[in-house]
């Protein structure tokens, strides 16, 4: 038996995870906070540090990774303002 992964499904869910911490971002900017805690996505294939680069690229940098961002399961973005 043959087992082949769909690349197309993998790519769609790592750009869904991108949207939803760059709108998670946006609420919490709008709200007035700094910074939020993001699960890490588990057994689908995205690692975590690929996950802030994407996000980190595709805000310009305004929401970002930092330093120590990876705890605990969790990724902590900051929020420039």
């Amino acid at each position: 038996m043959k087992i082949i992964v769909n690349k197309n499904a993998l790519d769609s869910n790592f750009k869904k995870h991108v949207h939803n911490i760059i709108t998670i971002a946006k609420s919490n900017a709008e709200n007035g906070r700094t910074a939020f805690y993001y699960p890490i996505p588990r057994n689908q294939g995205i690692e975590a540090l690929s996950l802030i680069n994407a996000v980190e690229e595709e805000t310009e940098d305004s929401v970002y990774g930092g330093y120590k961002c990876i705890k605990d399961g969790e990724i902590k973005f900051s929020i420039r303002y």
